[in-house]
């Protein structure tokens, strides 16, 4: 299989079936062997159940459903754990992230990147947001010396076997540049798109995030990255159920 689509979703009913099916247009128009993996986060609305109703004939859809809420650095490390994807695409389930970028993405990656962030240069969020990312941005690019714009970014690609010594748990889904680059790889990025939310409510906090985020930058700064690195995945799967 050619690629793998994993989105991390809690509690996003309204935005999932739109989603599933511009992305079944996007990548279908690749003419590769793709799958759409939608990894649930303990949602608890109906989120999994629309997921299941999908009349889907095709095989590309894979719901993974997590025990508890554990997190969304787990629920994407369930991704990468799961998915079967020489190449892995990663963009968040709020709609936010336009399906249509990701051929962009993919012309980027030719060009020698080992992993290709989206730009959000104008973004569609609430200012309080964008103030904290906009600072958290600053801070990690002075404490890891990252170049990369807009380091919160959920959409990039990159290829599954360069991650598979990588764990994201813990919160370390947001440094997952910083972590790229120290690991040796090449990081790039590409302008695109963004959208307003235009269903439910951000599920995961603004300035608790931010304090978080710049506590986790004097950890990268100073710790190995493997040391970091070496604990075990906290999540436990439900059910995986293919399409």
């Amino acid at each position: 299989m050619k690629y793998s689509v994993i989105i991390p979703i809690y509690n996003e009913e309204d935005s999932l079936l739109p989603l599933y099916y511009s992305l079944k247009e996007v990548m279908g128009k690749l003419n590769e062997k793709y799958e759409i993996v939608f990894v649930d986060d303990g949602s608890t609305d109906s989120s999994v159940k629309r997921l299941k109703k999908i009349d889907v004939d095709l095989g590309i859809l894979a719901i993974i459903v997590l025990k508890k809420r554990a997190g969304k650095a787990e629920a994407i490390q369930a991704g990468f754990d799961n998915a079967a994807g020489d190449i892995y695409i990663t963009l968040d389930g709020d709609g936010q992230d336009p399906p249509k970028e990701i051929p962009t993405l993919l012309s980027k990656m030719k060009e020698g990147y080992d992993v290709v962030y989206g730009w959000r240069r104008r973004r569609q969020d609430q200012l309080k947001k964008k103030i904290a990312s906009k600072i958290a941005n600053i801070i990690r690019r002075f404490t890891t010396k990252e170049k990369i714009h807009d380091v919160g970014c959920a959409m990039r690609v990159f290829r599954k076997k360069d991650v598979e010594q990588v764990c994201l748990s813990r919160g370390l889904h947001r440094f997952f540049s910083a972590i790229m680059v120290k690991l040796g790889y090449n990081v790039g990025e590409i302008k695109i798109a963004h959208y307003p939310r235009k269903t439910g409510i951000s599920k995961y906090g603004i300035w608790d995030r931010l304090i978080e985020g710049v506590i986790d930058s004097m950890r990268l700064s100073f710790i190995d990255i493997h040391t970091l690195m070496r604990h075990e995945r906290k999540y436990q799967i439900k059910e995986i159920l293919r399409k």
